[in-house]
C-alpha cells in the first residue's frame, strides 16, 4: 500500500511536466480541429506533425538531436527508449492535445508526460524559443528514462522511485538549455537584493525554474560541470537526494543552500550601493510584482501621444 501510494503521488506530479503552474480548476479542453498525423524519424526520436507541419518537424528533428547530444554529454546517460515528440503548429492547436488531459494555460510552452515519455511542443513564432523548449523538455525525457525507465510499466515495477524535486528537475532543464541567461540573472538579482530569495528546499513555482537554474549554475561554476552527472548518478544509486549531494560535493542540500544564498549576496548586494531604486526618481509606480503576486511586467511601449504606457503583464493570471 505504501509503495502504491508513492507511485500514485508520483504520477500525480509527473504526469505533466509543464513550463508553468498547474492549470486552473474548471476549465475545459475544447477540441475543434481534426488532426491528421504523420511522422519522421531520427536516430533517437519520432517527430509527429499535422497539416503543413513538415518544415517545423524537420527543424524539431535537427534541434532534438543536437539537444540530446548536449544533454547526454552533460548527464552522461544514453536513452534506452525512443522518445516521441509531438509538434503543434500553434499554441491554440497545442491546447487541444489529448496526450495530456490537463488544460494548458497560455504560459505553458511545452509538456513531457511520463506514461509513454512523450514530449509535446507548440511553435509560437520564434525558432529560438522553439529550440529552447525542445531542449528543456528533452531534459525531462532523459531524466524520466534515467530514473523511471521511460515508461509507466518501469515506474510501477520500481518499488521505491526517487521523486526529484521541482527545483532539480526544472532548474536542470533550464540550465541544460540556456546555461545562464540575462532573464534569470535579472530575476535572481531582484530576489536577492530585495530579500525574497528562498532557500533551495523552498524553490517552488516559478522559483523552481529560475532558482533551480541558478543552483545548477552555482554547482557547475564552483565544483565543475562534471559534478552534475555525478550527483544524478549518486541519487539514482542511493535513492536519496541528500546522500547524492553529500557523497558528491560533500554538502547536504541545506548546507548547499546556505552557500548558494551567500554567493548570490556576494554577487548582487554591491548593486544596492551602485544603483538607484526606481522609487528614488520615478513619478509613479505602475507595477509591484511582490504585492500583485505575479512574475511578468514586460515590454513597455509609450503611446504615440505620449500620455499612456502599454505593457504585458500576468497580474490577472493571463498574459494581457
Amino acid at each position: 500500500m505504501k509503495y502504491l501510494l508513492t507511485i500514485l503521488l508520483l504520477l500525480g506530479v509527473a504526469a505533466m511536466r509543464a513550463d508553468a503552474q498547474n492549470s486552473v480548476f474548471g476549465k475545459n479542453k475544447v477540441q475543434y480541429k481534426h488532426f491528421e498525423w504523420e511522422y519522421i524519424q531520427t536516430d533517437h526520436f519520432d517527430i509527429y506533425f499535422s497539416q503543413d507541419g513538415y518544415e517545423l518537424a524537420s527543424f524539431a528533428a535537427k534541434a532534438a538531436e543536437a539537444a540530446y547530444d548536449s544533454i547526454r554529454h552533460l548527464v552522461r546517460y544514453d536513452l534506452n527508449h525512443r522518445v516521441s515528440i509531438v509538434v503543434y503548429n500553434s499554441h491554440n492547436e497545442f491546447q487541444q492535445t489529448n496526450v495530456v488531459s490537463e488544460y494548458l494555460e497560455e504560459g505553458i510552452g511545452g509538456v513531457t508526460e511520463l506514461f509513454k515519455n512523450r514530449v509535446v511542443v507548440p511553435f509560437e513564432g520564434s525558432y529560438a524559443q522553439f529550440r529552447h523548449v525542445i531542449h528543456h523538455e528533452l531534459v525531462h525525457a532523459v531524466l524520466n528514462d534515467m530514473f523511471y525507465g521511460g515508461t509507466i510499466q518501469s515506474l510501477i515495477s520500481n518499488r521505491a522511485p526517487v521523486q526529484l524535486p521541482a527545483w532539480m528537475n526544472e532548474g536542470l532543464a533550464e540550465y541544460a538549455s540556456l546555461k545562464w541567461d540575462t532573464n534569470s540573472d535579472m530575476f535572481i538579482r531582484d530576489a536577492t537584493t530585495h530579500n525574497y530569495l528562498p532557500p533551495i528546499e523552498y524553490l517552488s513555482g516559478y522559483f523552481a525554474y529560475r532558482g533551480g537554474q541558478s543552483v545548477w549554475n552555482y554547482i557547475a561554476t564552483k565544483y565543475g560541470e562534471q559534478k552534475i552527472a555525478d550527483i544524478l548518478n549518486r541519487i539514482k544509486s542511493t535513492r536519496s537526494i541528500d546522500q547524492g549531494f553529500r557523497s558528491t560535493i560533500g554538502l547536504s542540500v541545506k548546507e548547499l543552500s546556505e552557500r548558494w544564498q551567500k554567493e548570490q549576496r556576494v554577487l548582487y548586494w554591491p548593486d544596492v550601493a551602485k544603483r538607484e531604486e526606481p522609487s528614488d526618481f520615478a513619478y509613479k509606480r505602475l507595477t509591484n510584482h511582490t504585492k500583485d503576486g505575479n512574475f511578468y511586467n514586460t515590454s513597455p511601449a509609450i503611446s504615440p501621444q505620449g500620455d499612456k504606457i502599454a505593457f504585458i503583464s500576468d497580474r490577472d493570471d493571463y498574459f494581457d
